[in-house]
């Protein structure tokens, strides 16, 4: 795995060499636009209307558009010249608690290795970190822009996700949430119903079945079979009544967990009891190994 950036969380007087990493990668299938006569790759040319040529990427450079048709170039050398840009520094501006932050504001994620000879800050502020329950607030530049950002603790791990300014997330006043007030029997059903549902998050439980899918069709056709049309999904019970919905949706999931539910499961069978043997308590014998 490479480095993509290099630099020091800078909390105080306190100096920890870094080096960030990126943490996720979306495993997402691509596909190239064909023309669809021939298979032909459709290329995307950069083309400037004022001259009606194509352009090499060494003739291009970027620009903010001010006023209609009016813009102003800023230069890569520009760009890193920026006080912030030029700084290779994580800098700790405050710890909140950990769940303070809402999930709305969370962007990219990176791991944090130590440097060589940061060993011992590095799990210095780990462990500090784990122990408060606090979350770092900080500011970065990558990718020729300053980010606020977390800093907070994976396993062993310490972490940086880059978070969203207050100016980038959507206002949600112009949506048209209701505003009601639940019935304490629906709520109630409700919360019972979230409760039979609860499970621990493990990530492994949870598999890309599209992305599957996609790749067993992609294989068939490699292999010239034909493709069978997935059966339409079956469509939703119709809502006439929360209260009747919520409790038939509690009374599915009883039988479904349910001694009764699980007695179409094929019997386990017994084990033999030894001859001479006592039963002892629940009628098993001494020495048998239960079913």
């Amino acid at each position: 795995m490479k480095a993509i950036w290099k630099g020091s969380i800078n909390f105080a007087l306190v100096s920890i060499r870094v080096k960030l990493y990126t943490a996720t990668q979306k495993k997402e299938i691509s596909f190239k636009l064909l023309h669809k006569t021939d298979n032909g790759p459709v290329e995307y040319k950069k083309h400037c209307p004022l001259d009606n040529k194509d352009l090499s990427w060494e003739e291009i450079v970027r620009g903010f558009e001010y006023r209609k048709k009016k813009y102003v170039v800023i230069t890569g050398e520009e760009f890193k010249a920026l006080p912030q840009l030029a700084s290779k520094s994580i800098n700790i501006e405050g710890f909140v608690g950990a769940g303070e932050i809402p999930s709305i504001y969370y962007d990219k994620v990176y791991f944090m290795e130590p440097d060589a000879g940061s060993e011992r800050p590095y799990g210095l502020l780990r462990e500090a970190i784990k122990e408060t329950g606090k979350t770092a607030i900080a500011r970065v530049a990558l990718t020729e822009k300053e980010h606020l950002a977390a800093l907070g603790v994976h396993g062993d791990v310490l972490l940086l996700q880059t978070l969203l300014y207050q100016e980038e997330v959507a206002g949600t006043k112009e949506l048209n949430i209701p505003q009601v007030e639940p019935n304490k029997d629906e709520l109630s059903l409700a919360k019972e119903l979230i409760n039979r549902f609860a499970v621990k998050f493990d990530p492994a439980r949870y598999k890309d079945t599209y992305r599957e899918a996609l790749m067993n069709v992609i294989n068939a056709k490699i292999e010239g079979k034909e493709i069978q049309a997935a059966p339409a999904a079956p469509a939703g019970p119709k809502v006439v009544s929360l209260m009747d919905a919520l409790r038939k949706s509690l009374e599915k999931e009883k039988q479904q967990k349910s001694p009764a539910g699980e007695a179409k499961r094929p019997k386990e069978k017994k084990p033999e009891r030894r001859r001479g043997a006592k039963a002892h308590g629940n009628g098993r014998a001494l020495g048998a190994q239960s079913p």
